[in-house]
């Protein structure tokens, strides 16, 4: 159960890792979070193919998922993945049709770190943004039963996340305008 919940992971923070942002229409681009104690739901526009089934075509480019945990066609919690186009007007993910991955995967807490209060918040209110570092942690059913779920946990870069903030400045052009080298 362990090895299945680090594979979840896995493909959850290469999903995380693929994330796109063009500051032109950020909104469309921006990283959501509903806070819904260990039921969060998180979405943000990727490039990867994680949690893509194979003949999608939204694989092919840009698309934005959705994650989280909801009852599936028995009615069981298990860990739910939603894409639609990144550029869809009136975007409703919830009319998606859902890919259930795994009904080991009971629940999903995300954290966003905050670099002015030192800690890590339940909320993201920057939606036109994507957050630098977050903290996610899967609950995975018993390994007995009337046991204590399993954790898995990782902190989790995500390498536009900075740049979306503006933390990260471009360097000053070169002499003659171009990209280095002398004239």
């Amino acid at each position: 159960r362990l090895h299945h919940g680090d594979f979840v992971m896995e493909q959850v923070v290469s999903a995380l890792r693929s994330a796109a942002y063009f500051p032109v229409r950020s909104e469309k681009y921006g990283f959501w979070l509903e806070d819904k104690s260990n039921r969060d739901e998180i979405s943000w526009v990727t490039s990867g193919s994680a949690f893509m089934k194979p003949d999608d075509p939204l694989a092919r480019g840009l698309h934005r998922l959705w994650i989280g945990v909801e009852a599936n066609e028995d009615g069981e919690d298990a860990f739910a993945v939603r894409a639609v186009p990144h550029f869809a007007e009136d975007l409703d993910i919830k009319e998606a049709e859902p890919w259930f991955i795994s009904s080991r995967v009971r629940g999903l807490d995300c954290k966003i770190w905050d670099n002015e209060q030192e800690d890590w918040e339940d909320e993201w209110e920057n939606t036109n943004q994507v957050p630098p570092l977050i903290q996610l942690t899967l609950y995975l059913e018993p390994a007995e039963r009337y046991g204590e779920e399993i954790k898995v946990t990782r902190l989790v870069e995500i390498p536009i996340g900075p740049v979306t903030q503006g933390n990260v400045s471009r360097s000053p052009a070169a002499p003659g305008g171009g990209a280095g080298g002398t004239n």
